[in-house]
């Protein structure tokens, strides 16, 4: 087993050896050229796989970061409140009815008019890809659309959710929402659009002129796939990026120092889990799933690989998420770990696997072979699987697999995102069903007082903790690390990094 100081030194000596095939050339400093055009160099942390944000990728957040610069949605989360964005407002004009008036000032990027019709068309197609955020649309039976400007929504069962569900759901082209060939290239409503897009390495963003809104100052935005930590760190001393996120903190105490860049590190939605598949033995029993809690010291591995990237989780959602609430904690207990084990009629431990995606996380590979030391001193033996990430997601979606190393983001803030679109038994997320677990989390999606939906989140989390359906240790800071010059960004605690304010001087 590597030591973490071997695993980052191979990270760094890794990243310097393959910068040159990652680097935006040096023949465009500060991102402009002549005659006016300004682009914002962007070095990605994680790849975008799809620009699709109906289907498969409709919760990913390298998908979302791009798409929320091209698309827009109804309603927007500001300063923790929910308010209009294409909507110009809403009612209820009874429990199972939602109506929302659509602005009329609003044209896609080809100058057709946005209409009722086109979201109508998104939340069907959203609802109809069958993807990760399918389930948050399940009570809804009937899509209306009076007429262009109207939008309605009847649900078969109250539905408490519908403002926070709509701040995901991106409304594209009637015409162009059931063409896959569409998402190669797409336009919405928004300040960008895709000039071009390779899965996975590159996406390009150019200015929507017949954007309703003020024009972003930026002319183009260029995102690059740079993996290597130590790739993206040299591109931002080199002047070949302007912004990069995603950074372990080791490397931020070095980039505070250089006058040229300035580093911003603020909370967010976003925890770190390792979830395991509760469909496939051993992790059928909680027994197991506990243990491998109890036999990890994470307190350690936080203070040696997360040192200010966040704090001990308290429970399964981060702090700042509507609904969350704090758990009993678990502690690092090896003998309760091998007590449950031999309980749970593994005495002498087990053979598993855990998968993750590559660049994942904030210094992933190190934390997983921490993890996987601690489990092997009670027994049980993990073997790691670095995949790539569509592979990782396909994999995830299709639970083939024993247990997931990832981290996510309740991107609305609301804590149905994540505890009913994940947890229900429905879901089939992580194999992981409890008929008591769904009756809570359904009564709480149904609830309109929102203290009493607070109060029933507070109740399904501590069954997702107390179960240890995942192991929950961090709740992330994320920064973002910015050339000077470049200026007007502002953090959200969604985690998605938005660049259409930003400009360059």
């Amino acid at each position: 087993m590597r030591s973490l100081t071997v695993r980052l030194g191979v990270l760094a000596v890794a990243g310097m050896l393959g910068l040159t095939a990652c680097s935006f050339g040096t023949d465009d400093p500060a991102g402009s050229d002549a005659g006016g055009v300004t682009t914002l160099r962007v070095a990605n942390p994680t790849p975008v796989v799809s620009l699709n944000p109906f289907a498969a990728n409709s919760a990913d957040q390298p998908t979302l970061t791009v798409v929320q610069e091209v698309f827009e949605t109804l309603v927007a989360r500001e300063d923790g409140k929910l308010v209009p964005k294409l909507a110009e407002s809403w009612t209820n004009p009874d429990p199972l009815t939602w109506r929302f008036v659509l602005r009329k000032d609003v044209t896609f990027a080809d100058g057709a008019a946005m209409t009722s019709a086109d979201a109508k068309a998104s939340l069907q197609a959203l609802i109809d890809g069958k993807g990760p955020l399918a389930g948050l649309w399940a009570a809804v039976d009937e899509i209306g659309t009076p007429d262009p400007q109207t939008l309605t929504i009847h649900t078969t069962t109250a539905l408490g959710t519908v403002l926070s569900n709509l701040t995901l759901l991106w409304i594209a082209p009637a015409a162009k929402v059931a063409d896959t060939s569409f998402f190669d290239a797409p336009y919405g409503t928004g300040p960008f659009k895709v000039s071009s897009f390779t899965a996975g390495q590159t996406v390009d963003l150019v200015r929507n002129e017949n954007y309703h809104g003020d024009q972003p100052k930026l002319t183009s935005i260029s995102y690059r796939y740079i993996p290597e930590v130590a790739g993206r760190v040299t591109a931002l001393a080199n002047d070949e990026v302007d912004v990069t996120w995603g950074l372990p903190p080791d490397q931020l105490t070095g980039l505070r120092a250089d006058d040229s860049l300035t580093v911003s590190s603020f909370p967010t939605y976003a925890n770190y889990y390792i979830w395991f598949n509760s469909s496939r033995k051993p992790f059928t029993d909680a027994r197991v799933r506990q243990a491998m809690w109890y036999a990890v010291d994470f307190a350690t591995i936080s203070r040696s690989l997360f040192d200010q990237a966040g704090a001990p989780a308290t429970g399964p959602l981060p702090a700042a998420v509507f609904g969350s609430a704090t758990q009993n904690p678990y502690g690092y207990d090896p003998a309760k770990a091998k007590q449950l084990l031999a309980e749970a009629g593994y005495p002498d431990g087990f053979t598993t696997t855990m998968m993750w995606s590559s660049g994942c996380c904030t210094n992933g590979n190190s934390f997983a072979d921490a993890m996987i030391s601690d489990w092997a001193k009670v027994g049980i033996v993990v073997e790691p699987q670095e995949l790539e990430r569509a592979t990782w997601l396909d994999k995830l979606l299709k639970l083939d697999w024993d247990s997931t190393m990832t981290t996510g983001s309740t991107v609305t803030g609301d804590a149905d995102f994540t505890l009913a679109r994940l947890y229900l038994s429905t879901a089939k997320r992580n194999g992981y069903a409890n008929a008591d677990l769904d009756k809570i989390l359904l009564q709480a999606r149904a609830e309109l007082d929102q203290e009493k939906r607070a109060s029933l989140y507070a109740q399904a989390g501590k069954v997702v903790w107390d179960e240890a359906v995942g192991i929950f240790p961090l709740d992330l800071n994320s920064n973002v690390v910015l050339r000077k010059g470049v200026e007007g960004f502002t953090p959200t605690p969604n985690d998605l990094p938005d660049f259409a304010g930003v400009s360059l001087s």
